[in-house]
C-alpha cells in the first residue's frame, strides 16, 4: 500500500467505526432547580457507578441535590420523584442518615409517587442519597424540592420547581463526529489520488 494512502484509509475506518457504533440508552437525567424563573440549584439522577465516592449497583440511582443559591430544607417533604420508581413496592434509599422514601401525599411537593420525607430543621447545601430499584432509562420525573432562602416570596421556606434540561446525547455525538471524519477522510483520498495522477502523468 502507499504511504499517502495510509492516514486517509485509516481516518475512513475510525469514521465508520464510530458512526456504527451502538446507541446506549440514557443512564442520567439533569434537572434545574428554581424559584419564580430564578435557577437556585440542580438535581442529577445516574444510573449505576459512583455516588458520592461509593460504588452503587446498576439498579440503583444515585441522587445528587446541589445548591447554587440558598439550601435544601430537610424538614417535612424534601423532594420527590415519579416514573419508573417503586418497583414491586421496593425502592428504598441508602446512604443518607435523615428520613425515608414515603408514599402517597407529600405536603407541598407536587406530581410526586414517592418523596423523601425528613424531619427537623436542618438545611443543606449539597444532598447525596441511593435510591435502589430505579430506573433512569425509562424516565423518572421530579417532584418540587423544598428549599429555604431570601428568594422565597413568603416566609423564609417555599416549593422550588424543578425542569428537565435537554442535553445532546453521547451516541449523537460520536454519531455527528463519525459523519466528519468519514467527510475528512473522502476529501484526504481525493487528494491523494489527484497528486498521484498528476506526479504520475
Amino acid at each position: 500500500m502507499r504511504t499517502g494512502l495510509k492516514f486517509p484509509i485509516f481516518l475512513l475506518l475510525l469514521a465508520v467505526a464510530l458512526a456504527v457504533a451502538p446507541v446506549a440508552s440514557a443512564t442520567s437525567i439533569k434537572d434545574v432547580i428554581s424559584v419564580g424563573g430564578t435557577q437556585i440549584g440542580t438535581v442529577n439522577l445516574t444510573q449505576g457507578g459512583m455516588c458520592n465516592g461509593i460504588s452503587i449497583s446498576s439498579t440503583s440511582v444515585c441522587v445528587d441535590v446541589k445548591m447554587t443559591s440558598g439550601m435544601v430544607r430537610l424538614g417535612g417533604p424534601v423532594i420527590g420523584f415519579s416514573g419508573n420508581v417503586n418497583v414491586n413496592g421496593s425502592t428504598t434509599i441508602s446512604d443518607v442518615s435523615l428520613g425515608a422514601l414515603a408514599f402517597g401525599a407529600c405536603g407541598g411537593v407536587t406530581k410526586q409517587t414517592i418523596c423523601l420525607d425528613a424531619h427537623g430543621s436542618l438545611t443543606t447545601s449539597s444532598l447525596f442519597f441511593v435510591m435502589s430499584n430505579a430506573d433512569t432509562s425509562t424516565g423518572i420525573t421530579l417532584g418540587n424540592i423544598h428549599v429555604a432562602g431570601n428568594f422565597c416570596a413568603t416566609g423564609s421556606t417555599c416549593f422550588a420547581t424543578t425542569t428537565p434540561v435537554s442535553a445532546v446525547p453521547e451516541p449523537g455525538s460520536m454519531l455527528l463526529m463519525g459523519s466528519g471524519l468519514i467527510g475528512l477522510s473522502c476529501l484526504a483520498l481525493r487528494r491523494v489520488r489527484a497528486d498521484h495522477r498528476f506526479g504520475s502523468a
